[in-house]
C-alpha cells in the first residue's frame, strides 16, 4: 500500500514540476507586440470527426494562452446540413469560435490583416 502511495506523490510532482516549467516558458515567451493569432480549421463535406477537431482546436487556444492562437475560425469547405449544425453548435459554446463560408473567411481575414 505504501508504494501505491510513493507512485501518486512521484506521479503529481512530475505533473507540477511540467506545469511549472510550462508557466516559465510562456512567461518569457511572451509576445511584445499584440497580434491576433488565428487558427483555421476546414470542414469539408460529411467529415465525421468534425467536432473532435473544433473542441481539440479550442483546447488548443486554451492550453498555449497567450502565447497561442487566440480565435479559432470553422471554415465551411461544402459540409452538408448535419455536420454544418454539429459545427455551429460546438461554435455557440466557445466565445473565441467562429464558423464562415470561404467567402465570409476571406473577408474577415482581410479586417484581421488590417489592423
Amino acid at each position: 500500500m505504501i508504494y501505491l502511495y510513493i507512485c501518486l506523490v512521484a506521479f503529481f510532482a512530475v505533473v507540477g514540476v511540467c506545469e511549472f516549467c510550462r508557466g516559465i516558458v510562456k512567461l518569457f515567451t511572451k509576445s511584445k507586440d499584440e497580434k491576433e493569432i488565428v487558427l483555421i480549421e476546414p470542414i469539408c463535406n460529411k467529415q465525421e470527426d468534425a467536432e473532435y477537431l473544433l473542441r481539440s482546436a479550442a483546447q488548443r487556444v486554451k492550453w498555449m494562452g497567450k502565447n497561442g492562437p487566440n480565435r479559432v475560425i470553422c471554415l465551411d469547405c461544402n459540409m452538408d446540413e448535419e455536420t454544418k449544425r454539429l459545427c455551429s453548435m460546438v461554435c455557440s459554446e466557445y466565445p473565441f469560435m467562429e464558423m464562415y463560408s470561404k467567402e465570409e473567411a476571406f473577408d474577415r481575414l482581410n479586417e484581421i490583416c488590417k489592423k
